[in-house]
């Protein structure tokens, strides 16, 4: 009896070939969705239009702040037209510029909140609200992020007022060479000068530079590189 006994606790304490079974299916299931392109392309999509979502919503705000006051926020005055301001960690002035601009308000990064206009009142004269901006606008940083937390973000604006804005030469061959990582390289180069030219007053964007950030424009690049 006390044999007897040991055998059945022995065969309790294993799986059945059912239970493996399961298993290995799961097991299976769970490799094909980690691995299934399709599901990284989707998250991929789902993030870059996030991204653009965001940007589109900054560029009607900063055309809110043209109509207003007559003229694009200072800080995006600074470049000239085609050469992009860079705003994020590295460019902390022109990123505070930028937010004090269409918040009417200054963002206070130690803790976390909007604080009166002091430093940037004279360029903005008023506190007014353009854009509320959101906590899944910013990293944790409290810098203004992409969808992928990168915060290397350009702005273009259209100076002379002709609805065009043409990128200097260095900031092309940045834009070509990102593309470039995306797409097949011919395709950007058949595209030539038309990814040049951007068609709006405002053009806000990220580059993918090798690290997690992707190539999102807010304005329709893409019709330029389809095949």
């Amino acid at each position: 009896m006390t044999n007897l006994k040991r055998f059945r606790t022995k065969r309790r304490a294993g799986f059945t070939l059912i239970e493996l079974l399961v298993v290995i299916t799961i097991i299976g299931i769970l490799a094909g969705i980690m691995f299934n392109s399709g599901l990284f392309s989707f998250l991929k999509s789902a993030e870059v239009k996030k991204t653009k979502s965001i940007f589109r919503a900054w560029v009607t705000q900063v055309y809110q702040y043209q109509e207003t006051y007559k003229h694009f926020p200072p800080v995006l005055l600074r470049n000239k037209e085609g050469e992009p301001l860079e705003i994020g960690q590295e460019y902390e002035e022109y990123h505070d510029r930028f937010l004090a601009a269409l918040k009417g308000r200054e963002w206070d990064r130690t803790n976390n909140s909007w604080i009166a206009l002091d430093q940037y009142r004279d360029e903005n004269k008023r506190s007014r609200e353009f854009h509320s901006f959101g906590e899944d606008e910013f990293g944790e940083n409290g810098f203004l992020v992409d969808a992928w937390g990168g915060d290397r973000i350009f702005i273009v604006v259209d100076r002379d007022g002709d609805g065009l804005i043409e990128l200097e030469a260095t900031a092309f061959n940045d834009l070509k060479d990102a593309l470039i990582m995306e797409y097949d390289s011919q395709i950007v180069e058949d595209a030539g000068d038309k990814l040049k030219f951007i068609h709006e007053k405002v053009g806000i964007y990220v580059l993918n530079d090798g690290g997690d950030s992707e190539n999102v424009f807010s304005w329709n690049i893409e019709k330029y590189l389809e095949e």
